[in-house]
This record gives C-alpha cells, structure tokens and sequence, in this order.
C-alpha cells in the first residue's frame, strides 16, 4: 500500500495554487469537524476522515486513508482511544510523507480529550458542551501553533464559537430543570458525560460493549431495573435497529425514543449545536 500511494503522489504533482498554500486539516468525526470549521472559518481547509452514515467503532481503514493523512498538516482526532485504528494509519503516512518526491512537514496530531475527566474510558466526551468547550481550545491552540500568521482570526473564531456553546450549555441547564424524572435507560453507554452534567442518571444499557450482542443475564437485569425505577421510556440510536429494543418496549409497553450519539452525520458548522438541541427536544419528552 505504501508503495502505490507514494508512486501515486510523485504522478499528481501540479502547480501550487492558493488553495494549496492553505493549512490543511483532517478531523476523524463528525462533531470535531463542527469545532474545526468554526476555529478556521476559511482560513484553512478542512477534511473529515469517516464518512457519513459509518461510526468510528465499526470503521474499516480503505488505502486512500493513509494518503488523505499524508497530505494532511495537522490531523485532530478525539482520543480516549475512540479512534483506535489510528496508530496504523499514522504510520502508513508518514511513511508515504517521507517517500514522497516534495517536501512535507511532520504530521501534528491533536487529541482533543486533553483536559477533560474522562469517565469509565468513556470517548463520547462531546456530548457534554462543556468537554466540547475544552475540545475546542485544544484545536484552537494546535492552530495557533501551526499557523502564527492567522493566530488572531483563530483566537477570535475561537471565542465566538465557544460562546455559543456556553449558551447551547445554559439552554440545556434550564430545559433539565422542567423534567420530571431524571433517570433513563440508553442503549448503550454513550451518554455519562451528559447525565453527569446536567444531573441525570443513566441506571442501565440494553448494549454494554458496542458491536456485542447482550447476554440473556444482563437483559433481564436491565429489564428488572427499569421495572423497579418506573421506567416508561427508552432510547434507541439512529442507524440501528434491533430485535432487542423492540422485544423489551413491547414486554414492558415502554416508548421507544431515538437519542443521537453524534459520532456521525452531516458536515457543517451548525450540525453540533443542532443536533444537541435535537436530542434535548427528545429527553424533553421522553422524561416528562
């Protein structure tokens, strides 16, 4: 694979245009790549690694993985090893930056988890604003390092966005104080650094590990537990439909509620905050 992609970049070689001299970025998910795109504005290009749709636990690395990296400057990943295929990667491009006929730079990689209290190796340290307030200041700090020239324009799109986010944090705090329980049941545990946050408990997980079907034992513990706490709803995931869900809301006559872990979707600098506000507008009813 090394070979070919090298051979493949030495055949591509072109005249450098002005999109070219731009800072190039790789982000691996979704929600990173919202807090890029707010920090760069259009002072840098932006990529994201996964496709919409693909999740990063079941994500397969293709061989033009390894080439979109080597081209990349600065490569921002999550970490709390959500992306644990990354070491493989990584050393694919910097083996094909090296075999390359121009110069390029080493490849910075930027874990945006640095700073934040990560709960049970839980990764989906997004879900609470507040780690994605910390996760943006690491992105801002990386850029800042990177590219001194457009220092100010980060520092201000920096400010602006996590702004933003201290008011998407405030709606959700005032949403939380008009529900009437404060107890669900998820899917899996995606959801800790939320409940922490806002004072809510997740008391039980239909999946314990993803990818794993759940054993007949622990489904009857999650099915006691929501029998015991009064449960009346629960929570699936978008993309994915499974036999066990609907077994469960069927035996208990539970509602079934969709509640979106963000490790996935549309591209774009308002997708974050949409999508918060989307699963808050969920809960709101699920716990009401």
């Amino acid at each position: 694979m090394i070979l070919s992609l090298s051979t493949g970049l030495q055949a591509c070689q072109r005249p450098v245009t002005e999109a070219d001299k731009k800072l190039r970025i790789l982000t691996t998910i979704a929600p990173l790549y919202s807090f890029t795109i707010n920090v760069v504005g259009d002072s840098a290009r932006v990529d994201n690694l996964i496709p919409s749709g693909i999740g990063p636990h079941e994500y397969s690395l293709s061989p033009g993985d390894a080439r979109k990296v080597a081209e990349t400057r600065l490569l921002i990943i999550n970490g709390v090893n959500l992306e644990s295929w990354l070491h493989k990667l990584t050393s694919s491009a910097e083996e094909v930056k090296k075999s390359a006929a121009h110069d390029s730079e080493k490849l910075i990689v930027v874990d945006t988890s640095t700073g934040v209290e990560i709960i049970n190796s839980d990764p989906h340290i997004w879900l609470s604003p507040i780690n994605a307030i910390v996760q943006v200041k690491n992105i801002r700090d990386a850029l800042v390092k990177a590219d001194p020239d457009n220092s100010e324009r980060f520092m201000k799109n920096a400010d602006e966005y996590i702004q933003r986010l201290k008011d998407l944090d405030n709606e959700i705090r005032g949403a939380v104080k008009t529900w009437n329980m404060n107890q669900f049941v998820a899917f899996h545990s995606a959801f800790q650094y939320f409940a922490k946050e806002y004072g809510l408990e997740q008391i039980a997980v239909i999946q314990e590990t993803p990818d794993i079907e759940p054993s007949p034992r622990h489904i009857a513990h999650v099915i006691e537990t929501i029998r015991t706490a009064g449960i009346r709803s629960i929570f699936t995931e978008p993309y994915f439909s499974h036999k066990i869900v609907k077994s469960i809301a069927e035996d208990l006559d539970l509602q079934v509620y969709s509640l979106d872990t963000l490790e996935t979707g549309a591209l774009s600098e308002e997708w974050y905050e949409e999508r918060m506000r989307a699963n808050v507008e969920v809960l709101q009813k699920a716990l009401n």
